[in-house]
């Protein structure tokens, strides 16, 4: 096959968001058992899109090496994903960040398709305003117990795994390059903290590029984080002559300038986590067919709402003493 006959397919950014890179000996040994026996396992493409085998691609495109394609059907790019998560996940070299990242997004591919079915058999019903079909309908646990059960993981493990995957987009979306940290295993962050961190504004994202560059960091705990930020955060256009003022002005007095403390931080955190707790629980509510949860599950949630109300009740009253008063 020579080089004018090597068809040119496309990448999808998106589809190879789900695909973990290989290390370099592993593609070093790929190119050299290529080179010397052929090509022997087919490309996969869906349409004119490469959906696994860019490697083996690349490389036969390269030396003008002949390999087989093996077109695949799907209806939509969710089925795409839901392939292409399951053939990853087959890996026995994957980080556990990206296992779990995995997991979330065929969650999310396999929901997504149950309710693309689900509207296309039943045009008369509309998703909600987020785009979801009622559980009613398109049964949330059933989907994520039957990933769990593939997996090795409880049904809850698998939804949390959906919430964790939809924070590191979120943090993509603002810094790609803290994502792949992650996912790579080389930043290490809770799962908690991913969630944290998915809700930064821009500029504290930023601020954070600047810390991992630096090379001063390998972990993020939140609290440690929000403190480091504050260092970090400068204002745009002459941030790197300000900076080096300041470290100048440091080091003539000898002493580290501490930040001063903003007594409205920890309410300023606050009002941006509040709207998403919010916005869980209207989709608990208008998602859940809660005639069929147990009553263990009914009553674990209501334990944790009586005790968020009275922490609740009690910051209210806090914010509403006036501080003249005291």
């Amino acid at each position: 096959m020579s080089d004018s006959q090597i068809p040119d397919f496309e990448t999808d950014n998106e589809f190879l968001q789900l695909i973990q890179p290989r290390d370099e000996k592993y593609m070093e040994d790929l190119e050299e058992d290529i080179f010397d026996h052929g090509c022997h396992d087919a490309v996969c493409i869906w349409e004119n899109t490469l959906i696994d085998g860019h490697l083996r691609y690349s490389i036969c495109k390269k030396w003008d090496i002949h390999f087989n394609i093996h077109r695949l059907i799907f209806q939509n790019r969710d089925e795409a994903e839901t392939y292409i998560c399951t053939e990853q996940l087959k890996r026995n070299d994957l980080t556990s960040e990206y296992k779990k990242y995995l997991i979330g997004r065929l969650f999310r591919a396999d929901m997504n398709v149950a309710s693309s079915d689900f509207l296309r058999k039943h045009p008369e019903k509309q998703p909600n305003a987020d785009g979801q079909i009622s559980q009613k309908y398109v049964q949330k646990t059933e989907i994520a117990t039957n990933i769990g059960i593939e997996y090795n993981f409880g049904f809850s493990t698998v939804i949390k795994y959906d919430v964790y995957a939809r924070a590191l987009d979120d943090i993509r979306a603002k810094g790609p390059e803290i994502t792949k940290k992650i996912l790579n295993g080389s930043l290490r962050v809770s799962h908690e903290n991913v969630i944290e961190l998915s809700r930064l504004p821009i500029e504290d994202i930023n601020g954070l590029k600047r810390l991992l560059d630096s090379g001063s960091i390998d972990r993020i705990g939140y609290s440690q984080l929000r403190h480091e930020l504050k260092w970090q955060r400068l204002p745009t256009g002459k941030s790197n002559y300000r900076r080096r003022r300041r470290e100048r002005e440091n080091a003539k007095a000898g002493i580290k300038q501490m930040p001063v403390t903003d007594p409205d931080a920890e309410l300023a955190s606050l009002k941006f986590t509040i709207p998403s707790w919010s916005k869980t629980i209207s989709r608990t509510v208008e998602l859940t067919n809660f005639p069929s949860t147990s009553a263990s599950a009914r009553q674990e949630v209501k334990t944790q709402l009586v005790n968020l109300t009275r922490k609740i009740n009690r910051l209210l009253k806090q914010l509403e003493e006036d501080p003249n008063d005291r």
